[in-house]
């Protein structure tokens, strides 16, 4: 995990922000795959996004926060792997 509260941030940011660039780009090398399918993907990852954001500040006030954020670290990966792995099977 990031070292700090601010690092996990910025690291949510680059990843949630290369999977949508990643679900834009197999939509350019597949122009077979419905334009609905990438684009719920990303909605997807974008409201993934947003809802840790909103985590990451909730657990600010966390009785044991390093405990609430290993959880969230735990949380976040395997959100990621899920779109990862939906962007691999189109």
């Amino acid at each position: 995990m990031a070292n700090s509260i601010r690092d996990f941030k910025k690291e949510i940011n680059y990843i949630f922000g290369e999977v949508i660039d990643e679900a834009s780009f197999k939509q350019l090398v597949k122009p077979e795959i419905e334009d609905d399918v990438i684009e719920a993907i990303i909605d997807e990852a974008v409201a993934t996004y947003d809802d840790f954001n909103d985590k990451i500040n909730a657990g600010r006030k966390a009785e044991n926060k390093k405990a609430y954020f290993k959880q969230l670290e735990e949380e976040y990966v395997a959100s990621v792997k899920t779109l990862i792995d939906k962007i691999n099977a189109l």
